[in-house]
């Protein structure tokens, strides 16, 4: 045998060496990235999330505060609406009632530390000069926007302009305003409230003044760092307060309308997003007010806002490639100790070389070299082998042709047996159908290939059982759901109970091991091969009963046989209206047993298939019917595939009977929803009723049912449902909150208060007051006063 020579030159690398190296090398650089890529997701980003979130913290921390001041101003506005001291009829007057109003308002003032002043201006009426009440005095209008607080640009008449066609709250920007008589500048937003609010035709309005320092404080946070900045805009994109840092060597990022309003529409809401204003990338932060749509904008410079993730990253790349060089390292060492051992090995066989053979030139490839080595060596060529059976693809097609009837020469049947290795010993024969219960399930649970290795697995399984009974030979069903099997009985004398046990242990199997169950349907015993069609077909037909047994069955065409005829299978007309009514009411329990007592009734009358789905096809076409008048959308939307529907697509019942108590279930909550909307509505308008007539003496239960058209009983439960007091309790409890107010006034004595609350007698009154609260109406007032 020729060996093939070569010459090797240990001080020369041939281009395995570099091959060698480079998967190192690889194995190197994917490890690190793989590595690399987990630390940097699971630390670096996460820093960088945590960092961003801490800034979105902030910002939802002023724009919850905010949210909640102004909700407190609209509560004001709408108290002073309703404070019978402060109505324009009372503030017509002069003298204490002018008084009593700066009182009034002061209480208002000092309740909420946001306001620098509360003005209350009823200047929609003509007259030539109104009055201004505020919580420091009264004042006319000119002299209030000459002397106390002069605007610039702004006066009693523009005031006028703006209130007559004011339609709901407004707000002036922070502006410079000029008080004590001009001799200090002062920071104040003007925040205007309508009385009423909305209605197209104020009578006046609620001046709040709002301190610019209160919310320079509220956003110093948001803007701590060098650079930052933050913009409160109105509805409209105009900026009502802006504030910021100043970063040496850079401009603040300016206030400009446009760019600003830009950020807003493109920045998303409650997160945090990267934006470029003049040159400068700005992690922007947009926040939105729920009670008025107002925005709010907070700018930070980028390389402020995750300076300390910049220097992590920087620290985590020098790391990286730090780790990085070793690895090159290491695997120049591991290559060129590896290739040693190759040129070790090739010397072997070079050493063997016959005389006068050309040398090698020491950049031959190593491993090429072995290869023809060991190829001379052995003088064997690798082969493929190639499939020369095809037995498996004849034995199907055989039995096909049987299941289909499909007539053959004798010679030629007996010729393809052969040839498929059936041998068929006994003398009767019976066609056995196997097939999958709940076949969409089947296909949803399992991969093509899973499915095809358990057909297989049922197919071997059911012919390796099949020899305790003679033989049997199967192959997958044209409908691809399971299995059709020949049997070749030994003993006809008790095949059914023979038959009974052999579908039941391969149920029992497959349940068991693999999660899934079978149906078996057998067809008639035949002395003639030829026939085996004609029990495939009773087989096939026994199976139909399937849709009334259930999952799971063995079916026998002979027991089934005699009820095919029937044709009606017609449920009471009771039951089907005591299914409507409980899907109209929204009784959702009592919907799903009426759906169940009706398709038991299909199953215990009907006698066929066909006839149980006639009757199902009737109460689906019902439920379809009833949809379209009950719900919102379209029926298809239930279930978008309509086939899926229908009972000829069931496999079962049972799976009919859950397809139609979902329908059922759909259109439950939605009639359930409906009334607790119309619940709301109620409940609701009773409360309103309740606090704009407390004061009437003359309320009772019977009144109050009667205004509603409703049974004192029945809304007296309504509202002990709703607020865990009944009617009568809430609004006892309504007109004690009232008293309490009166009697911290201290403008009112008992008789009068016990008027203004709804009460007629005073006796009556206190022992109510005292069961509710403990202490009589005089004690209580006089407690608060020293508290």
């Amino acid at each position: 045998m020729k060996i093939i020579p070569i010459s090797l030159r240990m001080n020369k690398r041939s281009v395995r060496f570099y091959k060698i190296f480079l998967s190192y090398l690889l194995l190197v650089v994917f490890s690190l990235f793989a590595i690399g890529s987990v630390v940097y997701v699971n630390i670096i980003s996460a820093l960088q999330k945590e960092v961003e979130q801490v800034q979105l913290s902030n910002a939802t921390q002023v724009r919850d505060t905010l949210d909640t001041r102004f909700r407190e101003l609209q509560r004001i506005a709408l108290l002073i609406s309703s404070n019978p001291l402060l109505s324009p009829y009372q503030l017509s007057q002069y003298g204490y009632d002018s008084y009593q109003a700066v009182e009034e308002l002061k209480k208002y003032h000092s309740s909420n530390s946001f306001i620098h002043n509360v003005i209350l201006n009823y200047a929609a009426s003509s007259a030539p000069a109104q009055r201004l009440f505020s919580a420091t005095g009264v004042f006319e209008e000119a002299e209030f926007f000459r002397h106390i607080y002069r605007y610039a640009g702004w006066g009693h008449v523009p005031m006028r302009e703006v209130i007559r066609s004011l339609n709901g709250p407004v707000i002036r920007p922070v502006e410079t305003v000029l008080t004590s008589n001009g001799t200090q500048e002062s920071q104040y937003a003007t925040y205007l409230y309508p009385l009423p609010a909305y209605s197209g035709k104020p009578y006046g309005v609620v001046m709040f003044m709002l301190d610019a320092g209160m919310l320079q404080s509220l956003t110093e946070q948001l803007v701590s760092r060098p650079g930052a900045a933050f913009y409160l805009l109105d509805e409209r994109g105009n900026t009502i307060f802006a504030t910021s840092r100043e970063q040496a060597g850079r401009g603040l990022p300016e206030a400009d309308p446009g760019s600003i309003r830009l950020l807003t529409d493109s920045a998303g809401t409650d997160s945090a997003s990267v934006h470029s204003l003049k040159g400068i990338k700005y992690s922007v932060i947009r926040q939105e007010l729920t009670y008025n749509g107002w925005r709010l904008v907070t700018l930070v410079p980028a390389s402020q806002l995750l300076e300390k993730v910049e220097q992590s990253r920087r620290l985590f790349g020098g790391i990286m490639l730090a780790v990085l060089a070793a690895g090159a390292a290491t695997s120049f060492v591991l290559a060129n100790s590896n290739y040693k051992k190759l040129r070790q090995l090739v010397q072997l066989f070079s050493d063997k070389k016959e005389n006068g053979t050309p040398k090698e030139d020491g950049t031959t490839d190593e491993l090429v070299y072995l290869s023809k080595a060991i190829r001379q060596l052995s003088g064997q060529e690798s082969m493929m082998f190639k499939l020369n059976s095809k037995k498996g693809l004849i034995r199907e097609n055989v039995l096909l042709s049987l299941f289909k009837n499909k007539t053959q020469a004798a010679e030629e049947l007996e010729h393809s047996l052969e040839l498929a290795e059936v041998k068929w010993e006994y003398g009767h024969f019976i066609s056995v159908l196997l097939v999958i219960d709940d076949y969409a399930s089947f296909q949803a649970a399992y991969s093509g290939s899973m499915q095809e290795l358990f057909k297989f697995c049922m197919l071997n399984a059911a012919e390796e059982l099949s020899m305790e009974m003679g033989r049997g030979y199967g192959v997958s069903m044209l409908d691809d759901r399971g299995i059709a099997l020949v049997l070749n009985i030994r003993h006809s004398g008790d095949y059914k109970k023979q038959l009974q046990t052999f579908a039941e242990n391969l149920q029992a199997f497959f349940h068991t091991y693999y999660k899934f169950t079978l149906s078996a349907g057998i067809g008639r015993l035949y002395e003639e091969l030829g026939a085996v069609g004609d029990s495939y077909e009773e087989a096939r037909k026994a199976l139909h009963y399937r849709f009334i047994t259930g999952n799971q069955a063995v079916l026998f065409y002979e027991d089934v046989q005699s009820r095919m005829n029937e044709q009606s299978a017609r449920y009471p007309h009771e039951m089907e209206d005591r299914l409507l009514k409980s899907i109209r009411q929204g009784n959702m329990e009592e919907a799903e047993n009426a759906v169940r007592l009706i398709l038991l009734w299909i199953r215990s009358q009907a006698a066929a298939p066909e006839a149980a789905q006639l009757a199902t096809i009737g109460l689906l076409h019902l439920l379809i019917k009833l949809s379209e008048e009950i719900l919102p959308f379209s029926p298809d939307e239930l279930y978008p595939d309509s086939l899926s529907l229908s009972p000829h697509h069931m496999e079962t019942i049972d799976m009919l009977e859950k397809r139609m108590i979902g329908i059922c279930r759909r259109m439950c909550e939605h009639v359930s929803g409906r009334k607790e909307s119309r619940n709301v509505k109620l409940r609701d308008d009773i409360l309103v009723f309740l606090q704009e007539r407390y004061a009437d003496s003359s309320l009772t239960l019977e009144s109050i049912a009667d205004h509603f058209e409703m049974s004192a009983s029945y809304i007296t439960r309504f509202v002990k449902d709703q607020t865990g007091y009944s009617l009568i309790r809430y609004l006892d409890l309504l007109r004690m909150d009232k008293a309490k107010q009166l009697l911290l006034s201290g403008s009112l004595n008992l008789s009068e208060i016990t008027r203004e609350v709804g009460y007629v007698d005073v006796s009556n009154f206190i022992r109510k007051f005292k069961k509710a609260e403990g202490v009589t109406p005089e004690q209580y007032r006089k407690l608060r006063e020293k508290d």
